[in-house]
């Protein structure tokens, strides 16, 4: 194949939001946190957040593996640029320091769960105050939480909250909505009709990817992961992926709330 040929092929690939071959970038580290169903170690595909955020690469001509860590491990990676990126990142300021942030890719509704045993019910979250909150380690809370003066213990993970909450050890788990469907479902009958959501949903939480600042191609990688995502918006790609997870999808309305309500 001549030269004149390949740039042919470069250009029509490039107007389809893909990336010829010999144009390909270079190999990205990500990590995550088992978050399922929307990115975990134990699905297919690793899951539809991480499916997505692997396609959006790829059509830029990046080729992304993720492993997973405890979130604390995972964003201790990000910031000392060991790995060039982070899944799942909701957004809060603090974050900024270390983490650049790609456009959302879907949205999460933070609820409290319960025992169905447990007769706890609130109107305001000050009512929780007499109670133990299990919340995950590292995670960034809705700042209601804090703002509410409430008791909380972390876990090292959501699956161990919810272990804690069925023993009795806490009171309620601070999780997202599917995520806690999909743990208590792979508990089987253990878990069957222990719990139940109790009160509204506390937040709408987006996720992005976070890109590290410590790598020096951060804001490129930025910039072709958002246009990779841009491209899978226009095609039905991303809808098709993120509809396997239909509680809510990205909207410019949760992020703006984050963005301006969430403190350091």
């Amino acid at each position: 194949m001549n030269l004149k040929s390949l740039i042919k092929i470069s250009l029509v690939l490039q107007l389809l939001g893909l990336s010829a071959p010999s144009l390909a970038g270079r190999e990205l580290t990500l990590v995550a946190t088992n978050y399922p169903p929307f990115y975990t170690s134990e699905l297919p595909d690793q899951g539809g957040v991480a499916l997505v955020v692997k396609e959006a690469f790829k059509r830029r001509g990046y080729n992304a593996s993720v492993k997973f860590y405890p979130f604390a491990r995972a964003a201790l990676l990000v910031k000392t640029g060991q790995v060039d990126g982070i899944i799942g990142l909701w957004y809060r300021k603090e974050r900024e320091q270390w983490a650049h942030y790609s456009d959302p890719i879907q949205a999460v509704q933070i609820v409290f769960y319960k025992r169905k045993d447990n007769p706890l019910s609130f109107s305001q979250l000050t009512e929780l105050k007499p109670f133990t909150i299990g919340i995950g380690r590292g995670y960034a809370n809705p700042p209601e939480i804090a703002g509410a003066g409430l008791t909380t213990e972390e876990g090292n993970s959501d699956e161990m909250n919810l272990k804690k909450l069925f023993l009795k050890r806490i009171d309620l788990v601070l999780i997202g909505h599917n995520l806690a469907e999909y743990l208590i479902k792979q508990h089987g009958d253990e878990y069957t009709d222990a719990f139940e959501q109790v009160g509204d949903p506390i937040a709408t939480e987006v996720f992005h990817l976070g890109v590290s600042l410590a790598v020096s191609d951060q804001t490129t990688l930025v910039a072709e992961f958002n246009k990779g995502l841009e491209s899978m918006k226009k095609d039905g790609r991303l809808a098709t992926i993120l509809s396997r997870f239909p509680q809510l999808l990205s909207t410019s309305d949760p992020i703006e709330k984050i963005r301006t309500q969430a403190r350091p």
